[in-house]
């Protein structure tokens, strides 16, 4: 499925990097709850407590959109900082450079800030390896993956129909996104337990190791 593919969506966050892990998760997701705390906005349990500084920030769209600018911001730091320090995940580098070799076009597709996507890219010299960043929309966090907004927009810079690429992620929305899509998805699991659930959520294929791609 790989090879047969004329281009590549490479979802960033875990086939790329582990961008964010624990515990600087949880720091960003308190950096992001900031600016609503400072607004005396009532968080709910889960906004409260997750972990996930990418929920906050879809919380924040719907239920204080007059702080979201300043989410949005705190955001775009924790990711840009990240991934400045930011190691790569096992044959990722590899396999940029096998597609780069042969010609086969890769788009990131994310739901993280294109300025750190950018960055970390640029720290690793992967920049000539990447035919478009395609990141999370500046000030709508509901075209995040899953909805389908950022794939059809990569489709549209590389010109071809979504049966002639391949979708690489490691979540289960990555997977959703791909079906929606009608992008053929192959998953990146962790764990066992990760393939399983990627496996039920209707990924193609999963690997466990990402330089078996390459």
């Amino acid at each position: 499925m790989f090879a047969a593919a004329d281009a590549v969506l490479l979802d960033f966050d875990g086939p790329v990097t582990p961008l964010i892990p624990a515990p600087a998760n949880l720091e960003a997701a308190n950096a992001a709850r900031a600016p609503m705390l400072a607004r005396s906005v009532a968080l709910d349990d889960h906004i409260g407590t997750t972990s996930d500084h990418l929920a906050v920030l879809r919380w924040a769209a719907t239920n204080a959109p007059e702080a979201l600018p300043e989410v949005e911001a705190v955001c775009d730091d924790a990711e840009t900082a990240a991934a400045s320090t930011a190691e790569p995940t096992h044959g990722a580098h590899d396999l940029l450079a096998r597609c780069d070799q042969v010609g086969k076009p890769v788009v990131i597709v994310s739901n993280n800030a294109e300025v750190a996507i950018r960055a970390y890219l640029e720290r690793w010299s992967l920049t000539s390896y990447i035919a478009a960043v395609i990141g999370r929309p500046t000030g709508r966090p509901d075209l995040m993956k899953p909805n389908t907004h950022t794939v059809n927009e990569a489709l549209r810079s590389l010109r071809i129909e979504a049966n002639r690429a391949v979708f690489v992620g490691d979540s289960l929305s990555d997977v959703e996104v791909s079906r929606a899509a009608g992008v053929p998805c192959i998953g990146y699991a962790k764990t066992p337990r990760r393939g399983d659930e990627l496996r039920e959520a209707g990924a193609d294929a999963v690997t466990a190791d990402i330089a078996e791609l390459a």
